[in-house]
């Protein structure tokens, strides 16, 4: 791999910060990070893992957290755990499949997609239709 220049460095900080600040406020920072590691010349697959590194580790804490509060069926979680993580490998088996002069043409429609739906759907996640969760998920 070759040597990264000053300037694309920083350039990936720049977005990093960017993607980590509006991801905390509002969600969606991997509009920001995919494309910029994508511009940055790393392969479609390698920028879909760094993207989602960066996620799990946010959603790690968060779900710490939630623990931690007593806001959380633990025991719903951790039945579910090996779920997410089969489809998750299952996720990264599938993209090393794919070619990256095929995967990063969808990988650039899908943000576009998911970003104009975004600017559109302003209520978009603002009202859980959500009461309860039905008997038979209430482990």
């Amino acid at each position: 791999m070759g040597e990264i220049s000053i300037e694309v460095l920083i350039f990936l900080l720049a977005s990093g910060f960017v993607a980590a600040f509006i991801d905390s406020v509002v969600g969606g920072g991997g509009l920001i990070s995919i494309p910029a590691l994508l511009f940055a010349g790393l392969p479609p697959s390698v920028a879909l893992g760094t993207n989602k590194l960066a996620a799990t580790i946010g959603a790690l804490t968060s779900t710490i957290n939630f623990l931690q509060s007593g806001h959380i069926n633990k025991k719903l979680v951790f039945t579910l755990l090996p779920l997410s993580i089969v489809g998750s490998a299952l996720g990264v088996y599938i993209v090393q499949l794919i070619p990256s002069e095929f995967l990063r043409p969808i990988i650039l429609f899908l943000l576009i997609l998911v970003t104009i739906y975004t600017v559109f759907k302003k209520n978009w996640g603002m009202e859980s239709n959500v009461k309860h969760l039905p008997g038979k998920l209430n482990l």
